[in-house]
């Protein structure tokens, strides 16, 4: 059984491999193994590869093969085998435009054009998905045999040598719900806004019998006759009566919710289900995506994959508009019967028989054909419970609804549900929309909004406008009225920075957003609802309770709560047994709350944050980062409240556990966020140290230096000797890792003599982990292994695993530098066990690096390279921009050593981007390298500038044994100057 209608889900991206190069293309999902695209994207092609949902979360890919093609028409059949986890489909419809008659033809593609290139917040480029709604002129082209599509110009022409629309080649040309051709050109002369297209029914009639019977196999088109007229055939518009304008408008843009109009096309095409509620706080869109609906349902498509029976006759009744009432709803599904049946209904109307026989007649009228009344706003209407007022016409029509046998389906759309008696809930669905627009969506949205480019919301770049669509939660009206705010201030002239700064604050933004309902809150109500507003997570009733009586005593909160939830002001999580406020009403009710008082922002903030640190779990019982989830939301609220010392207090006890563990990158913003607003000497050093460590890890190294050496001047100045011990290490270590090795003995050994003092164990175990690393550094081997030798020691008589850990760190390393490849190879696996045994991340992607440099010493680069991979893998989790430079200088290396010399080049390049971030020396090695390899990889390689590049790459990488030996490329620059 086949489906009609374009479905972004098979939407394909063609990546295209062949002897010279590379390219891309478009192409469609026509069934379960068949995508259909154009000729010329795979002409030629070593391989072939097709992605589909490309960096969303259902995204997939697989290898395909061309099954079918013909040059002389530029179509093509590509098939795949997708994995057991894609969903299968049905086959596509395919249809025709007449040529012999005059019409101009609505259609659409969907592709992947050169002009939709974009950069991600990686720095790697990618191709956006454009939607070309367009036009056929069906006499067009009639020589050639192709398809005149009058679209949309080109918003850019990056490439004056390549057509704009390049990569959009093979996407399946739409005319209603059948596929009706292949994208295959541009011709510049003929302008940016004119492509031309194959045409499915052509090709059938060009080719032999022999070949038209397999691509009528591969397309799943059934029969021998001719394709029917595209939307004339059932799967189009079949005569849908349609009464009533759209309760929206702009439908040709409507952006996303694809997973929302599935649902509710599911649920109006069961028989079972009477209404169909779509619900969200205002502002989330419930009208267009209903209004989508209905009009998708007006051209013949159901949403989704459903092949179910169209509907007879639509009704689109509004509050807002023409209004919502039995003898609306009633005289518009006359309307659409029509002829006879409508004047026997007028005639019944205007008789003397009870209203439940009307609407009795009403449905009997209607034969059991499928009507859907869209009722839009109904809310108006609604209490705030959801339940209509006492003896409201719309409920005599509701109980008629659920009691009849065959009846219309209703689509309504309200900010809170329509209740209904428990036994009436089988009968209806609730689809909420909750979550806004997503990323992609949101920032076409604002494009759009700004068509002329005349407000400058346009001329902004992609990252500036997600940022925007975040800080509004993505919800479509907020992103309607952030921009129309800039348009109306003729006066000020704001950016779009400036109108995100106060957003919630402004009047003409509260008054298009803020619920109703908010305005008729008690105070008591108004107070539960601040505090969520405040807590912005989802929190229990115990936590609510808590902070409420710490604020208002005699606030009983289970009633207020209750209340809420009936007037869908609350979600609730059933499971978990948590409240929240939606995103958007939390950011608008905390822009309304007072600063100062008994029930301001602060005191509420102070009341949060003492809740989370009464309830977070002790240093003890910490095992992994979710084991501070509630101090970094007590850090959060502290801040908020303006009590900066005490938020510095708590984050120097956590801030270093978080960089162990990973988090080093949301350490550092926090700890940023106190700078020179601490005043009390105890936490600024509390903060100093815990910032050290930040940046010890996420660079720059330099920077850690002088935090490390005010840290321990603060320290010695108070006397307090454990922050001088921890102070001192963190200087040492910056100094080795900045390969200043004399300068860090000294700090380092009185750190340990400090440790022992306060009895620190751990801290001195970790002083004896860097002093080992510092020897290896020096070329003292012997010293070093006797520190990992003293490591082990200390494990085995205290059963630390973590210490364990360390000890292999300690031996990795010393073996390393003393160029016993297999013994590195054997003791780096050992570290990796022994840190995944202790829980902790620290020193992985070290054990790994020294691994792969082994490795490739040993001629297993193969080898090299996957454990280099995965180093750079663990580094990255551990946000620690040094050892990723690391990394990716050795699998430069390593390439290197695989004659790979761009890809080599590439790695160099990365490589010293993440060691200037870090601060670290050893950058300029890497620019060398990436020098040397790009001297080889062009179209004239040059073996005496690459040699020279080598040596200055040595002579950067100093004494650092966790890189490739600079030796190593001495040696291969002296080769390469024999070659010269």
């Amino acid at each position: 059984m086949a489906a009609g209608g374009l479905d972004p889900r098979r939407i394909a991206e063609i990546i295209v491999t062949t002897a010279a190069g590379g390219r891309r293309g478009s192409g469609y999902r026509v069934g379960d193994t068949a995508v259909l695209t154009a000729f010329h994207v795979v002409d030629g092609a070593t391989g072939v590869r097709v992605r589909f949902d490309a960096d969303r979360p259902g995204q997939w890919a697989a290898a395909a093969v061309v099954a079918w093609a013909d040059s002389g028409t530029d179509v093509a059949v590509l098939t795949i085998r997708p994995g057991p986890e894609v969903a299968a489909v049905t086959p596509a419809l395919f249809g025709r435009i007449a040529d012999d008659t005059h019409a101009v033809v609505a259609v659409h593609a969907a592709g992947f054009p050169l002009w939709k290139r974009r950069r991600g917040a990686d720095g790697r480029q990618f191709r956006e998905l454009h939607q070309a709604d367009g036009t056929v002129a069906a006499l067009s082209n009639l020589r050639t045999g192709t398809l005149e599509i009058t679209v949309r110009a080109a918003a850019a022409d990056p490439d004056p040598g390549v057509s704009p629309w390049s990569g959009m080649s093979g996407a399946a040309v739409w005319a209603g719900a059948r596929i009706v051709g292949v994208v295959a050109e541009h011709h510049r002369h003929e302008g940016a806004g004119r492509l031309t297209a194959a045409r499915i029914d052509h090709t059938l009639g060009r080719v032999s019998d022999e070949r038209r019977a397999a691509l009528r196999d591969l397309l799943a088109i059934e029969g021998a006759a001719g394709l029917p007229r595209a939307g004339t055939d059932g799967t189009g518009p079949t005569g849908s009566r349609v009464i009533g304008l759209p309760v929206t408008h702009g439908l040709e843009l409507f952006k996303d919710r694809v997973g929302a109009r599935d649902a509710i096309g599911r649920h109006l095409s069961d028989p079972a289900v009477r209404v169909v509620t779509v619900t969200g706080r205002r502002g989330m869109g419930k009208s267009s995506v209903a209004a989508k609906v209905m009009d998708m349902l007006e051209q013949g498509e159901w949403p989704g994959q459903l092949r179910a029976p169209l509907p007879r006759g639509l009704v689109n009744l509004s509050t807002r508009t023409s209004g919502i009432s039995l003898e609306r709803i009633y005289f518009d599904c006359a309307e659409v019967l029509g002829g006879g049946t409508k004047e026997r209904l007028l005639e019944v109307w205007a008789s003397d028989r009870t209203v439940q026989e009307k609407i009795g007649e009403l449905f009997a009228a209607m034969r059991g054909d499928l009507f859907v009344i869209l009722m839009d706003n109904l809310d108006d209407r609604l209490q705030d419970d959801g339940r209509l007022d006492e003896g409201d016409e719309l409920a005599v029509f509701l109980d008629c609804l659920f009691r009849a046998r065959s009846t219309p389906r209703l689509l309504v759309t309200s900010q809170i549900p329509l209740r209904l008696a428990p036994e009436l809930r089988r009968f209806a669905a609730e689809v909420d929309l909750s979550d806004g627009l997503p990323p992609v969506e949101s920032v076409a949205l604002l494009r759009e909004l700004d068509q002329d480019g005349s407000i400058g919301v346009a001329a902004l770049s992609d990252e500036e406008l997600l940022a925007a669509a975040v800080r509004v939660h993505g919800v479509p009206r907020a992103l309607e009225l952030l921009v129309g705010v800039m348009a109306d201030d003729m006066l000020a002239l704001p950016t779009l920075q400036e109108v995100l700064e106060d957003f919630a604050l402004r009047g003409d933004v509260v008054a298009g957003l803020a619920q109703d309902r908010y305005q008729r809150l008690g105070p008591e109500a108004r107070t539960v609802l601040n505090v969520l507003a405040v807590l912005r997570t989802p929190v229990s009733r115990e936590a609510v309770e808590w902070i409420v009586a710490g604020l208002d005593p005699a606030l009983a909160v289970a009633p207020v709560l209750s209340g809420l939830l009936r007037r869908r002001m609350l979600s609730v999580n059933r499971a978990g047994r948590t409240f929240a406020l939606h995103p958007m009403d939390a950011d608008l009710a905390y822009g309304a709350m007072p600063r100062e008082g008994a029930l301001g922002r602060q005191a509420v903030e102070r009341r949060a944050a003492h809740w989370y640190t009464r309830t977070a779990p002790r240093r003890p019982d910490w095992h992994d980062l979710d084991d501070i989830r509630l101090h970094r939301r007590a850090f959060d609220h502290l801040v908020r409240a303006g009590d900066f010392d005490e938020a510095g207090l708590l984050l120097g006890s956590i801030g270093e556990w978080m960089v162990w563990h990973g988090s080093v990158l949301a350490a550092l913003s926090m700890h940023l966020t106190l700078e020179e607003q601490l005043t009390d000497d105890g936490a600024r050093l509390a903060h100093l140290i815990s910032f050290g460590h930040a940046r010890l890890t996420a660079g720059p190294l330099a920077d850690a230096a002088d935090v490390f050496t005010e840290a321990a001047a603060l320290a010695e100045g108070l006397g307090d000797q454990q922050a001088l011990q921890r102070a001192l290490f963190g200087l040492g270590d910056a100094y080795r890792q900045l390969g200043r090795l004399e300068d860090a003995m000294e700090p380092l050994k009185r750190a340990g003599d400090l440790a022992r003092e306060n009895g620190d164990a751990e801290s001195e175990v970790h002083v004896l982990l860097d002093l080992s690393l510092a020897h290896s550094t020096l070329g003292d081997g012997k010293a070093a292994l006797e520190g990992a030798d003293r490591l082990h020691e200390i494990a085995r008589a205290s059963g630390d695993l973590f210490t364990e850990a360390r000890s292999w760190n300690a031996r990795f390393t010393a073996l390393l530098a003393m160029g016993r490849w297999e013994e590195t190879v054997a003791a780096g696996d050992r570290a990796v066990l022994a840190y995944k045994e202790a829980g902790i991340q620290e020193a992985t992607d070290y054990a790994l690096n020294a691994k792969g440099v082994s490795l490739l010493a040993l001629g297993r680069t193969a080898e090299a390279l996957e454990a280099l991979e995965a180093a750079l893998a663990a580094a990255s989790r551990m946000e620690s921009p040094r050892t990723e430079g690391v990394c990716l200088y050795n699998t430069a290396w390593v390439l290197w050593a695989g004659a790979r010399h761009a890809e080599a080049a590439e790695a160099a390049e990365r490589a010293a981007a993440s060691l200037e971030l870090a601060g670290a020396v050893e950058a300029a090695a890497a620019h060398a390298l990436a020098e040397a390899a790009a001297a080889l990889s062009g179209p004239a390689p040059d073996a005496g500038a690459a040699a020279d590049a080598l040596v200055r790459a040595a002579e950067g990488a100093g004494r650092n044994v966790e890189m490739v030996r600079p030796a190593w490329l001495v040696a291969e620059a002296e080769r390469l100057r024999g070659r010269a």
